[in-house]
């Protein structure tokens, strides 16, 4: 009760934020407590929660201890409590997030810490040495990985920090950092001084130290243990010097190899050398690297881990080696004195496939002049290399010394082996013999002599194969026997017109026009199938005579059912014939329609039913005009179909005009014909009546009212029509001319599409004005009047002139 009575006074105190308020409810009664240390540590823990939550001081609730009467002594041992708990919680957190890593940096490193790879100025690789690339591509990334295991070898610095777990009968957990003096403190033990041992070293210290404090360590049997972490290193600093791409010092992990920092300076540059790259180590050169060990035989011997303060010196390179053609890799390499050709091709690679690898050319600079040698593979081992030498491999010749070759009309064409005394006809049975096609009155043999001339060998395949004839072959000769199809033009005949699908096809023998037309897909719809006409090519001995006869053609007909009429049944297609299969005479025009709109009671499309069909059938058809009708308005427009040679002569006007669009044009134009419905319905069939064409367009507009003036006038107008009015009273009513109007040849263009002029012979008449109508007045041209001007001065030069000469000749000749 005395325990649990100082506890809930405690905590009353700390439920209230307030000062004022833990004063009015804080009762210590620290008579019923002899000594602080009766408190449990769940009870002080739950204390150290609430005063957390509240915002409160350890030294604030210290002073209000005091001022409710708690003894010096009570405070000092309750500070003490609190500060101890505090202490091994924050040891505690720290413990628990480095149990959270590993014994891997990548779980306790800030990768930001550390130098990055520095950008190198855009180079063309295939430029620069062999290697310069394993260090500036996006393809092979030697960057430190912060995931490498630490091993024993790593050597303890100041600022890692160690995990000490002890577990067993005892158990107890230490996170502690390497100080400046080199030392982790442990607790109950004292300075244990390990910085700068290997892993390996420290731990058997650190056992040692503990073995001290914790028996159980000891003896054959022990039965306490301790597991021994780095958990977290420090960074180490690494200056990159001499002949490198970017010279510097870079900050990288501490299990950075030589290759990782190579790969952030990138590497060597342009005289830098990869071969002789050393690490200097407290003023020492403790190895020295060379990048082609690595990168040719894998050998990592040379990629030491780095310390603090280590130094790569990128001396120049000594040699250097110029390789192309016939390698496996070419271009730029390095090599060490005392190197040879033999050292310079494992470095490329080898030889390709196809190389002449029986001897190299190899260039070299004497300083003043160049000299060439051949290397041959003998000398390859010791032919040593100097700085600038050029080494080039060609490749093997296609030169066969046992090879013959047959093509054509053979089951097995290609390439053979030349045998002792191989003869023409064993090598057309090697190849399987003649295929069905072959041409055997003639064919040839490519051979190529001494001096590599060519010459052809005619022979007949019947003589060989029939055993009159045998050519004994040599190499390279080439063996030609063609097929018959190769010794003539390709047979073809062609069909067009009312056909599924005209074309071309391939001739065969005995072929007929209902073949042909089976071929082609069957008749149309609208084939004419009683006149089917054959064009055939003259014969050989018809062309050899000069005549006007061109061709031969010929008539027949073919039913329906693709069989040819009785006596047309012996007719049998030729090579090159062309078979025309025309449209029914009754179906050449199709089927065609027109369109009426308007003031007529059934508005839209009509087939046209018969070849006379005229404008009142279809107005009839439509039936009849509505009694809005406006008949004089009445307009056609007809589409007109441009041909060819129409179509071109307007592009190549619109191209030569400036304001003409040549994507406008089409081939499809609709132009209006002006048509009086008044004439026609009273005189059907008459010419007026014009007869109905595919596309045409009529349209009925209601009646109008108005009348519009347009063109030179001075304010361009429609007016309500009015009969008693004439076309220059509407001119007038609309301003009057303007002064560029051509006032004599005013025209009224009439609804239907008519225009009339104004008609001048003793007086002026002008055309009739009806509801609709538009009255244009046009302009006069425009006359370039300062180019009159000079026109007359020239002539006035001339005359001036003339009148010159004249007084001289007379003067000459008084």
């Amino acid at each position: 009760m005395r325990k649990l009575s100082l506890f809930i006074t405690l905590l009353l105190l700390l439920l209230s934020p307030l000062h004022v308020k833990a004063q009015g409810i804080f009762n210590l009664n620290h008579s019923n407590l002899q000594s602080i240390e009766e408190v449990s540590d769940s009870q002080i823990e739950k204390l150290v929660s609430q005063m957390e939550e509240n915002g409160l001081s350890l030294d604030e609730v210290l002073n209000i201890a005091r001022t409710k009467g708690a003894t010096q002594t009570q405070l000092r041992d309750l500070e003490a409590r609190i500060k101890d708990f505090l202490e091994k919680k924050e040891e505690e957190q720290n413990e628990k997030q480095l149990l959270e890593g590993s014994n891997t940096i990548d779980a306790i490193i800030d990768s930001t810490l550390f130098s990055q790879k520095v950008n190198i100025d855009s180079l063309d690789i295939e430029k620069q040495p062999f290697g310069f690339q394993f260090f500036n591509t996006e393809n092979l990334n030697f960057a430190s990985n912060l995931n490498t295991p630490l091993s024993e070898d790593y050597i303890i610095g100041v600022g890692d920090n160690i995990h000490i777990n002890v577990y067993g009968v005892s158990q107890r957990d230490y996170a502690l950092q390497v100080g400046k003096n080199r030392a982790i403190n442990i607790p109950n033990i004292g300075p244990v001084y390990i910085g700068g041992l290997s892993i390996a070293e420290a731990k058997k210290l650190i056992k040692t130290r503990l073995s001290s404090i914790y028996n159980g360590m000891q003896g054959n049997h022990p039965n306490t243990f301790v597991s021994i972490n780095v958990v977290d290193i420090s960074g180490i600093n690494v200056n990159v010097i001499g002949e490198a791409n970017r010279p510097g010092t870079y900050t990288l992990p501490a299990t950075a190899n030589v290759f990782n920092a190579l790969y952030l300076a990138g590497g060597p540059g342009a005289n830098g050398s990869f071969r002789e790259i050393d690490i200097v180590r407290d003023g020492k050169t403790v190895a020295t690297t060379d990048v082609y060990h690595y990168l040719i035989n894998g050998d990592t011997r040379g990629n030491i881990q780095l310390r603090n303060n280590d130094v790569i010196l990128i001396k120049p390179y000594l040699h250097r080696v110029f390789v192309e053609g016939a390698f496996k890799r070419q271009g730029i390499f390095e090599a060490k004195p005392g190197e040879t050709v033999a050292d310079v091709i494992r470095f490329a690679g080898g030889f390709t496939a196809n190389a002449y690898n029986k001897q190299v050319s190899l260039t070299r600079n004497n300083s003043r002049t160049l000299s060439f040698k051949t290397i041959t593979a003998e000398q390859y081992e010791s032919t040593p290399i100097l700085n600038g030498d050029q080494i080039e491999s060609g490749k093997v010749v296609e030169l066969y010394e046992n090879r013959v070759s047959i093509s054509g009309a053979v089951y097995r064409p290609g390439n053979y082996e030349l045998t002792d005394g191989l003869t023409l006809k064993q090598l057309i049975e090697n190849a399987e013999g003649l295929r069905d096609d072959a041409f055997v009155e003639r064919a040839i043999i490519t051979r190529k002599l001494d001096n590599l001339e060519l010459k052809t060998i005619s022979f007949s395949v019947k003589d060989i194969l029939e055993g009159k004839e045998n050519i004994t072959l040599r190499k390279e000769d080439n063996v030609i026997i063609s097929s018959i199809f190769d010794m003539r033009e390709d047979r073809t005949v062609e069909i067009v017109g009312a056909v599924q699908s005209p074309g071309t096809f391939s001739y065969s023998e005995n072929m007929t026009v209902q073949d042909l037309i089976f071929l082609a897909g069957g008749f149309k719809e609208k084939a004419s199938i009683s006149n089917i006409e054959i064009a055939r090519r003259l014969n050989y001995d018809e062309a050899e005579e000069y005549s006007d006869n061109l061709i031969h053609t010929y008539t027949i007909s073919v039913d329906r059912n693709l069989q040819l009429i009785s006596e047309d049944k012996d007719m049998v297609l030729m090579p090159f014939d062309h078979v025309y299969v025309r449209n029914a005479p009754g179906l050449n025009q199709g089927q065609g329609s027109v369109t009426i709109n308007g003031e007529v009671k059934y508005t839209g499309s009509y087939s046209i039913s018969n070849k006379q069909e005229r404008i009142s059938d279809i107005i009839e058809r439509a039936g009849g005009l509505t009694p809005e009708a406006y008949i004089q308005g009445i307009s056609l427009q007809r589409r007109e179909i441009l041909s060819d040679a129409q179509y071109q002569s307007k592009v190549k006007i619109a191209e030569q005009d400036s304001t003409m669009n040549v994507k406008e044009i089409t081939r499809e134009e609709y132009k209006t014909v002006a048509i009086n419905l008044k004439d026609i319905m009273s005189d059907k069939r008459s010419g007026t009546d014009l007869m109905l064409q595919d596309g045409d367009q009529i349209f009925v507009p209601a009646k109008m009212q108005t009348i519009a003036i347009k063109g030179a006038v001075l304010n361009e107008v429609s007016l309500t029509y009015d009969k008693k009015l004439s076309a220059y009273d509407y001119i007038r009513l609309s301003g009057g001319f303007a002064n560029n109007a051509k006032k004599n040849k005013v025209y009224v263009v009439y609804p239907n599409g008519e225009a009339h002029a104004t008609r001048c012979f003793i007086f002026r008449n002008s055309p009739k004005v009806v509801p609709g109508a538009e009255i244009i007045v046009p302009e006069k041209p425009q006359i370039d009047r300062t180019g009159q001007a000079q026109r007359w001065i020239g002539i006035g030069s001339g005359i001036a002139g003339i009148a010159a000469s004249l007084a001289a000749i007379i003067s000459i000749t008084k």
